[in-house]
């Protein structure tokens, strides 16, 4: 499966429903420091925006994944 995308509804959890765009950063950078993201376009989309993200949310420490 391909990272999803901006317009592309979030699947699961608190934001279900909410166009990806939508979804809060600090939301998304929760979800990528738990290490456990079972769908596979929700973490390739938090892969490609990590940069962003990290941007919108500067007090929030993102675990670094090989």
């Amino acid at each position: 499966m391909s990272a999803l995308t901006d317009t592309d509804l979030m699947p699961f959890g608190k934001h279900k429903g909410a166009k990806m765009e939508d979804v809060p950063a600090s939301y998304l950078l929760w979800l990528w420091n738990q290490g456990a993201i079972s769908h596979p376009g929700v973490k390739a989309y938090i892969e490609n925006s990590l940069s962003a993200l990290e941007i919108e949310c500067p007090d929030v420490i993102v675990k670094k994944r090989p």
